[in-house]
């Protein structure tokens, strides 16, 4: 007999892939940029809620309608690898991380929806 509750017990009990991720407008070279620690589940939500046209940020969503979503990529840019660290120790290092690759895209000339 399959026991639910293990199954689910297991499942939340998963590690899921934490990084950097970014929702990036390939025409005006802008993006959306942030952090999570269940980089699948975001990157579903984001292409759900951009396609909805329910994102909360205004300006990306008017860029989303105006030119479509075939200039848009929804992409993971940076995966921490954890082994046994703390929430407070991946908050840090996801934190510092999405410093560092907004300083290293502002040099390549990218602005952002969310970062000012």
């Amino acid at each position: 007999m399959i026991n639910k509750k293990q199954i689910i017990k297991d499942y939340k009990l998963q590690k899921q892939p934490s990084g950097i991720y970014a929702v990036h407008n390939l025409k005006d070279n802008k993006m959306f940029i942030g952090t999570s620690k269940n980089l699948p589940a975001v990157i579903r939500r984001f292409d759900f809620t951009l396609k909805m046209g329910s994102f909360p940020f205004d300006d990306l969503i008017n860029d989303y309608k105006r030119l479509g979503e075939k200039h848009f990529e929804i992409k993971v840019l940076d995966e921490l690898d954890i082994k046994d660290e703390t929430e407070q120790e991946i908050d840090k290092e996801l934190k510092t991380l999405e410093e560092m690759w907004i300083d290293k895209l502002r040099k390549e000339g990218i602005s952002f929806y969310n970062k000012k």
